[in-house]
């Protein structure tokens, strides 16, 4: 067995050596130090706080009608040498509060170093979903608030979709170490026409003790214990805007999670999946176990692997940017492609032709010119994980000689507890989180799914002092495939922000109003006050 509470300790080691270095390293290099505080109080009615008052906020916000914290963080950014091809940057972000869903007190612990265009990252640090467009609001003080507040201002009003379909930033950050181009860069010889990025990471999964608490209730339900994290992902993006109007960008991203032990509170623990090195390598290079693992995960593909294809055109024009883009979720092999080589009994090969119904499809209109000023961004996106490659599943038998692939089962797993970290979601929200569930199951029990939303920013004002976010989602849920719904669920959830931020800098206030109709989640209305102060440390 991989020695787990060591891998743990080394990489909080590791992390706060690197934070300590870069601290002292201000003594020597001329650094920029950012610390702040952040008091936050949410209040109101109904079965849950309103869905957009929880949803996508970095695992911050609690499930609770009545809810609060505070929150104080520091970070830290310099150069080394003085040729400024290295840098690093390090933070420290903790909170506490009360009625809060069991999350890290230790929000964000993390350090990078970066040489040009590689960067080398350990520890918890908070990372958007990939190709996510955080659009600037029109206005100084508009765009300095959104650079400065970052997701203190609740991601600085940019996010106006849902979120990626496997990743979206709804959960805590998982500690990793991570390595890779976190930026696009231009590919030498390509008359700066192609640019590329990607990362590799591992890490692991810290809820242990938060999902045999949530699991108390529910003796049969499952929880598992330091199962361990990987991610991958790489893009390129075709096009100069300067030259040609026209861009095209895209990629894959794949998440998986393996290792780690599997309990019930009848059984306690029942299975153990091994984390040797070749382990870390089938996470890598998605491949069936060995005998170390449940016949199913030899047969297919060992851990739990989710993925997501991109695609996105962007048309620059004078008045507004217009972009089209989409989302493909799979998991293990299944809807990889459009295409599948299977089986039947009598080990004779076909190819099948399967369409992609489950993606997320996007429009996002950027407003540059000086007509109604006052809107910045609005995007429009319908969602679908209904289909889930269809209601049957088969292996061949006697009974039934063809292979049949579906029963997908977003986000729930065989044998881990689901695609979640402390109970929140680490896809899409619209999927909702095992933290709904009063029945103590970390399943995902409404993963079939589809929806519509909008969403508008801007910011108004003398000096665009004034920022904003509207938002709009209906929803509709069937349950899953072996637990469906009685009668179709509906949700429609609203949500309004506002923030004053006089000088874009050194503070802000903010309201929140969201109110939910659902017959699933409840009909929930709340309101939701932050402050936020900047520059504590002189």
């Amino acid at each position: 067995m991989f020695p787990i509470n060591r891998y743990i300790r080394i990489l909080l080691g590791v992390c706060c050596a690197l934070l300590l270095g870069t601290t002292s390293a201000a003594a020597q290099e001329k650094v920029t130090v950012k610390d702040y505080v952040q008091l936050n109080a949410l209040a109101g009615v109904g079965e849950n706080a309103p869905f957009w008052l929880v949803s996508n906020h970095n695992g911050l916000s609690s499930f609770d009608t009545y809810n609060g914290y505070i929150r104080y963080g520091i970070d830290i950014n310099g150069l080394i040498g003085s040729k400024g091809n290295w840098n690093y940057a390090a933070g420290l972000d903790l909170k506490t509060g009360y009625n809060q869903n069991n999350n890290p007190i230790v929000h964000q612990l993390y350090a990078d170093i970066s040489y040009k265009w590689l960067t080398f990252s350990v520890g918890a640090k908070e990372r958007v979903a990939e190709m996510r467009d955080f659009s600037t609001l029109q206005g100084v003080n508009g765009n300095e608030a959104m650079n400065n507040f970052s997701s203190l201002a609740f991601n600085g009003l940019g996010e106006l979709g849902t979120g990626g379909l496997v990743y979206s930033g709804n959960s805590s950050p998982i500690p990793q170490v991570r390595i890779g181009a976190p930026e696009y860069v231009t590919v030498k010889g390509t008359n700066s026409l192609l640019k590329l990025r990607g990362h590799i990471s591992y890490g692991v999964f810290l809820d242990s003790k938060f999902q045999e608490s949530f699991t108390a209730l529910n003796p049969k339900a499952k929880y598992n214990r330091y199962a361990l994290y990987h991610s991958k992902a790489f893009f390129m993006k075709v096009g100069n805007e300067e030259k040609f109007p026209l861009e095209a960008e895209g990629g894959l991203e794949m998440h998986s999670q393996f290792g780690g032990d599997v309990y019930t509170h009848t059984k306690g623990k029942y299975l153990s999946m091994p984390t040797r090195f070749k382990d870390f390598l089938k996470a890598f290079i998605p491949t069936g176990g060995d005998e170390l693992v449940p016949f199913t995960e030899q047969s297919n593909i060992t851990g739990n692997q989710v993925g997501n294809w991109h695609l996105a055109f962007t048309l620059h024009t004078k008045p507004v940017d217009i972009q089209l883009y989409g989302e493909h979720m799979f998991e293990d092999f299944s809807q990889l492609f459009f295409m599948e080589y299977q089986n039947n009994i009598n080990n004779e090969r076909t190819w099948v032709y399967y369409p992609w119904r489950d993606m997320m499809i996007g429009l996002s209109i950027k407003n540059k010119s000086g007509f109604m000023d006052f809107i910045s961004n609005i995007r429009y996106e319908y969602v679908s994980t209904y289909d889930q490659s269809g209601a049957g599943y088969n292996d061949p038998s006697d009974y039934f000689v063809e292979q049949m692939d579906g029963l997908d089962n977003y986000y729930n797993h065989a044998i881990y507890s689901g695609w979640h970290y402390y109970g929140k979601g680490m896809g899409s929200p619209l999927v909702f989180s095992p933290l709904y569930n009063s029945d103590g199951s970390l399943e995902f029990k409404a993963n079939r799914m589809r929806a519509h939303h909008v969403g508008v920013n801007g910011a108004f004002g003398r000096k665009k002092e004034f920022l904003y976010r509207l938002l709009y989602t209906y929803s509709e849920n069937w349950g899953t495939y072996v637990n469906p719904f009685f009668e179709k669920k509906y949700t429609t959830s609203v949500l309004a922000d506002f923030i004053y931020s006089p000088d874009g800098k050194s503070w802000l206030v903010s309201a929140s109003v969201a109110h939910d109709r659902s017959n699933y989640i409840g009909n929930n209305t709340g309101v939701m006050l932050s402050f936020v102060k900047v520059g504590l440390l002189k």
